[in-house]
């Protein structure tokens, strides 16, 4: 913060720190690379960011390790040129370098930054190891001032989401950046560890675990169909496989993490976010047991961490490409599921990942229609029944906004789909 005391020989007072001279006392900078062939927003934005929390020493090398790969093999690897050349690639290797360098030096568990909020009462300097915010409990969507889970108002804890949402500059660059760049339409949060691919929502109030509101049918389908190919890419490096039970929601496989940045950026601008865990377990084979790595593996560890989830990274900017030059509608039908005393049972099904607007009233559907939910965690699309002969109307847009049959929501012509389902039993 802005208290810093210098060392001077003249008082005899120290910083206590024990990082050598040449590393400065002062507030680091946060810096961002920004890697592609036309950085001027015309082409769709990549946010890969790392080490919001300090000790997660792995995170910033998968981070700078991606953008040595984007740099170095682009004269040789078509593949590399493609991506840079029509991509805006932005690259933060360490959002909390204060953070970072005292876990260096001084206190390898520091998870915060450096700036106590505590006051008098708690500012003794022995106490310095449990000063800081959380950065990813500092954010403004599902807060723990918001009500939600998995943040803390107490200065000391390690979840400490700071005095108020986004008082922290390293959490306001972030907002910053994609304010700033809004054609970043993807990002990754990478921390440590424990083999994980998460994405929104993150943060579900404990009373009834009332969650974040989750993705709609279409964008959850595009978040495990995206996973699969970036996960492949993973465990390509050296095996290295992420459960399926490490796989989805945060609030599903992990915990409430009140204030993340991932929701931030999702809920706040539409930005498509995972979150790595780097770091899965090992496998013994001799004592047929899994072992954990840690914040701070051996380096040869960390090293093959960097290399397989930086193998995942170049995957999300492949991902980023895909979406860039997609410019195929996708198709869809309407499928009867079943008849019963209830009435009739359908769904709908789609070519690929898509949102389905539908309506059952004989009005011409729209972007402001009913949309085609999920049924559940982990479950497929949403069964409607009707109880009398109805004629069903809809469209399909996929993830890049491409509409089924090239209709227009908001305009006049009816080439939407339409069927009419009967009504019956049996």
């Amino acid at each position: 913060g802005s208290g810093v005391v210098d060392a001077s020989p003249a008082t005899g007072l120290t910083d206590n720190l024990s990082a050598p001279a040449s590393v400065s006392r002062q507030p680091f900078q946060v810096q961002a690379l920004r890697i592609g062939k036309k950085r001027d927003g015309s082409q769709p934005g990549v946010f890969l960011y790392c080490q919001e929390h300090a000790r997660e020493w792995v995170t910033p090398i998968t981070c700078v390790e991606t953008a040595e790969r984007l740099l170095r093999n682009y004269q040789k690897d078509p593949t590399t040129r493609k991506l840079v050349d029509n991509l805006d690639i932005f690259i933060v290797p360490s959002v909390n370098p204060d953070g970072g360098h005292y876990s260096f030096y001084d206190f390898n568990m520091q998870r915060r930054n450096m700036t106590n909020h505590c006051g008098p009462v708690d500012s003794d300097p022995a106490r310095r190891n449990s000063w800081g915010v959380d950065l990813n409990r500092n954010f403004s969507v599902g807060s723990v001032y918001d009500g939600y889970s998995g943040g803390n108002t107490n200065c000391r804890s390690d979840t400490y989401a700071g005095p108020s949402e986004l008082s922290e500059p390293e959490a306001r660059n972030e907002v910053w950046l994609t304010q700033r760049f809004p054609n970043i339409k993807f990002a990754m949060n990478t921390h440590s560890y424990g083999g994980y691919f998460m994405w929104p929502p993150g943060a579900y109030k404990q009373a009834g675990r009332e969650s974040l509101p989750y993705p709609d049918l279409g964008t959850e389908t595009y978040f495990w169909a995206a996973s699969n190919h970036i996960l492949s890419k993973v465990q390509d490096w050296r095996g290295t496989a992420i459960w399926p039970g490490r796989t989805g929601p945060v609030t599903d496989v992990l915990y409430s993490a009140a204030g993340n940045s991932a929701d931030e950026h999702w809920y706040n601008r539409g930005i498509i976010g995972w979150d790595f865990e780097v770091g899965a377990d090992i496998y013994n084979p001799e004592t047929g047991r899994f072992s954990a790595v840690g914040f701070q593996p051996p380096f040869a560890e960390g090293h093959q961490e960097a290399m397989e989830f930086a193998n995942g990274k170049i995957a999300i900017l492949e991902v980023a490409l895909a979406y860039a030059k997609d410019r195929t509608p996708p198709r869809s039908t309407l499928a009867v599921t079943g008849r019963d005393g209830t009435g009739t049972k359908f769904t709908f099904q789609h070519s690929e990942p898509a949102t389905i607007y539908y309506t059952l009233d004989g009005s011409r559907p729209t972007l402001g229609s009913r949309k085609l939910q999920i049924s559940g965690m982990r479950e497929q699309a949403e069964t409607i029944t009707i109880t009398r002969t109805t004629e069903v109307k809809w469209f399909a847009v996929d993830i890049a906004g491409n509409v089924e049959n090239r209709y227009r929501p908001d305009g006049n012509g009816h080439n939407y789909r339409r069927q009419i389902v009967p009504a019956g039993t049996g």
